[in-house]
Parts: C-alpha cells; sequence; structure tokens
C-alpha cells in the first residue's frame, strides 16, 4: 500500500483509500447550486497563481469628445487636441482563506455510499461556501462613498413609490437595469417585495423568476435575488440592506478552489479530512456598485 504525504503536517496518507476527486466534486456543486452572491461574481482566476498574489485592475475614466462644426476644422492645418490620461487602478489581493476539517472513523466506509459522501461533502461545501458568500457579501455591502447610493425614504422600507426612485437612481447615475445588472436583497426588505403587486403578481412575472436558488423576481427587467448574507439592519444610518451591480463588474479570484487533502491520525484512530480555498475581491468599476442604504 503506497504511503504518500499531501501537504498537511507530517503524517502519512493512505492515499489508496481516500478518493480527493470526488469530495471536491461534491463540496464545489453544492457551492454552486446552493449559495447567491458566489454565483452572481466574475471568476478571474485565471489571473492569479498563487496566494498572495494581486490583480491591477484599471479604472478608465469617463471621456468626453470635443465637439466642433466641419467648417471650422481645416484639414491639414488644424490640430486635434488630446487629454493626457488620469485613469486609476484598484486592487484585487487573493489574501482570504476558509477551510473546514473533521475527523472520520472509517473513510472508506463514506466513500462507498454515494449518498453517504454527498452528506458530507454538502457540509463541507455549506461552510466553505458560506464563508465566501459572506466575504463577498462584506465587499458589497460595506458603505463607502465610492460607491453610488441610494437611499431610502424610511428603514428598511421598499414601496412601490420608494422602487420607482430606485429605478430614477440608477438611470441619473448613467445605469441602464437592462445592461446585465442584477439586484440583490437581504431579510429586511424581502418581506416588502413580496407584498407588492407589481413584484408578485403572474401579471408581471415570468415563471423562470420564481424562487430559483434565491432568485425571486425582476424589477425593469432586472434579476432580483434574496440571500442571508445581506446582515439585518443594525439601526445606524447608511447601513446597506441591498445592492444593484452588474456581476462581470464584482471580480473574484482563487488561487485554489475548494480542495480536499486527508491524512490518517494515530492519534485520534482517524482519517482527518479537509477542505481549503484561497481567495480574494474587488470591484472593478466602483461606481457601478449601488448600494440601497437606511437614511
Amino acid at each position: 500500500m503506497a504511503n504518500n504525504i499531501t501537504g498537511v503536517g507530517t503524517a502519512n496518507v493512505d492515499a489508496d483509500n481516500f478518493v480527493p476527486e470526488l469530495w471536491s466534486a461534491g463540496v464545489e456543486n453544492y457551492i454552486k447550486k446552493k449559495f447567491v452572491l458566489a454565483n452572481l461574481v466574475n471568476d478571474v482566476s485565471f489571473m492569479v497563481a498563487a496566494a498572495g498574489d494581486k490583480i491591477n485592475i484599471p479604472r478608465v475614466t469617463e471621456n468626453t469628445a470635443t465637439t466642433t462644426t466641419i467648417s471650422s476644422f481645416t484639414e491639414g492645418t488644424a490640430a486635434i487636441g488630446y487629454t493626457s490620461p488620469n485613469d486609476t487602478a484598484g486592487t484585487l489581493t487573493v489574501d482570504q482563506m476558509a477551510y473546514y476539517g473533521r475527523i472520520y472513523p472509517d473513510i472508506v466506509e463514506i466513500q462507498a455510499n454515494p449518498d453517504l459522501l454527498n452528506l458530507h461533502a454538502e457540509a463541507m461545501g455549506f461552510a466553505i461556501g458560506k464563508a465566501i458568500d459572506s466575504h463577498i457579501s462584506s465587499l458589497l455591502t460595506t458603505y463607502s462613498s465610492d460607491f453610488t447610493e441610494h437611499s431610502l425614504a424610511a428603514d428598511n422600507a421598499l414601496t412601490a413609490a420608494e422602487l420607482q426612485l430606485v429605478v430614477k437612481s440608477l438611470y441619473t447615475a448613467g445605469i441602464d437595469p437592462n445592461d446585465g445588472y442584477v439586484m440583490v436583497v437581504g431579510a429586511e426588505l424581502i418581506s416588502d417585495l413580496m407584498g407588492l403587486d407589481q413584484f408578485t403578481s403572474a401579471d408581471y412575472v415570468k415563471d423562470q423568476y420564481v424562487w430559483q436558488n434565491g432568485l425571486l423576481g425582476s424589477i425593469m427587467g432586472m434579476p432580483v435575488y434574496a440571500t442571508n448574507s445581506v446582515a439585518a439592519s443594525d439601526g445606524t444610518a447608511n447601513h446597506v440592506v441591498g445592492c444593484i451591480y452588474k456581476p462581470s463588474n464584482i471580480f473574484l479570484a482563487y488561487s485554489q478552489k475548494p480542495k480536499m487533502v486527508s491524512q490518517y491520525s494515530v492519534d485520534f484512530l482517524g482519517h482527518k479530512v479537509a477542505a481549503h480555498a484561497y481567495y480574494g475581491s474587488a470591484v472593478a468599476v466602483p461606481k457601478g456598485l449601488v448600494q440601497i442604504t437606511n437614511p
């Protein structure tokens, strides 16, 4: 029987028994199926190679064209004007780690039973996925004046009239909600949305927008997702209770996607199994993220 070390501690690993591919597939599939925010991002993992890596994100400022008349511009003698770029840059650093470990008395028995294996893999997927979702939620809902803000008229109140003002705020900021944007709300706003005929009536809602992995409905063609990763209001001003953004604008990079490692522990007379991931995130264009806040 071959004994190998797979990166955790110094004890030998029963490599003939542990099949990491079985576990990793279950963990990653559970994250893809059950979590909201982790699936509403732009995965740019191909741009990093190791933990601690950084991605420079160019932020091109909006440019304004110079207008003139054809008759006033003399070809060959008139010169066009040039503007020096004043673009800034953002940085995505892969500096986050999530892990979950357990000890199993008989790993062979678990792997021989698909239902039992799925049960344990999903438990690990839930732990890792929740950590990643919470990380993305923190990025989206930590208030910053760098982002676009829509302040509600009253705490946690999303009425039909308020929704009209939200749409107005989007267009005022130059954002077309039909241009790939999504809306994410927490528990504070879900009940208000569910009480609006404009949001729940069959006259407005398409079949594909009904309770599918957090997908509640749509507003102005913009899918609306619900997640408990958006924290409930704590009574402070500018508390973010929802947000609107284009998933391609939220960069998420893994230097290590959820991976399984194992070793046999003589001390505990069982297999130590751990799932871990390294990742980081950033908003590419800050003004493209709209935070819905309490006043």
